[in-house]
């Protein structure tokens, strides 16, 4: 489909909130994207890389038990795009994350879905 910015594109939402982390699979799916995992949780990485690769990866900063900074930090060194999405203000990303993909609660589809189109390659 012409409209599908993200066909192709191997998605991971890192989301707690289940009703978020449900819309945000409704509207990348229908960008094309596969969710190949939602977890409110940071997930194991490596095994989600033995499956295929990953294009980009949507964060929330707070996760309810914390923060989310550290998997952010394995993402930007094994070269894996990411986005932020968080009711968190952008001043308190940390320095070495200063500067990363940042989109602000609540982002409309077209904002998340560009976001993550740029980051991960746009359409293949």
């Amino acid at each position: 489909m012409p409209d599908q910015p993200l066909s192709g594109r191997r998605i991971i939402i890192l989301e707690d909130d289940y009703y978020q982390a449900h819309d945000c699979q409704e509207m990348l799916e229908h960008a094309g994207a596969k969710v190949v995992a939602i977890s409110a949780t940071i997930p194991d990485l490596d095994a989600l890389l033995a499956q295929g690769p990953i294009h980009a990866v949507l964060i929330d900063i707070n996760l309810g038990h914390g923060l989310s900074f550290d998997f952010a930090r394995e993402l930007k060194a094994r070269a894996i795009p990411f986005v932020f999405l968080t009711g968190y203000d952008a001043a308190m990303l940390p320095d070495d994350l200063t500067g990363s993909a940042y989109l602000s609660k609540p982002a409309d589809c077209g904002r998340i879905v560009n976001a993550l189109a740029s980051h991960a390659g746009g359409t293949r």
